[in-house]
């Protein structure tokens, strides 16, 4: 028991410095706050809650992979290197494709609702 509270101690830290070290995670924590504040406000269906939930999670662990091989790379060398840029610039092109494809399951599951107002 004492092994399992230490990692729990080790994962809580390292969601604390994404929040206090990466601008983009806090943004996406508060859009994923008003995501799901719309959720509960327009009553969603269960399967369209699991379904907004899902992808907040997942763009969120997106941003936060991103973040951590980022530490890693810049951990490895300081220098520029063409290969590290590279490598940077598609794990920041698989956090877009997230965002994107969350906006894109946003937009089929709340447009319902949203028309229904007007």
């Amino acid at each position: 028991m004492r092994r399992f509270t230490h990692s729990i101690v080790n994962a809580l830290r390292g969601i604390r410095d994404l929040v206090r070290t990466q601008p983009n995670f806090c943004i996406e924590l508060a859009i994923a706050s008003l995501v799901l504040w719309a959720a509960y406000a327009f009553h969603l269906r269960a399967l369209e809650r699991v379904a907004v939930v899902m992808i907040i999670l997942f763009v969120l662990t997106a941003e936060a992979a991103n973040s951590v091989l980022e530490s890693i790379l810049d951990g490895v060398s300081k220098h520029y290197s063409p290969r590290f840029r590279m490598a940077k610039d598609m794990l920041a092109g698989i956090t877009l494709i997230a965002a994107i494809g969350s906006i894109i399951i946003g937009v089929i599951i709340f447009y319902p609702y949203i028309r229904a107002l007007f």
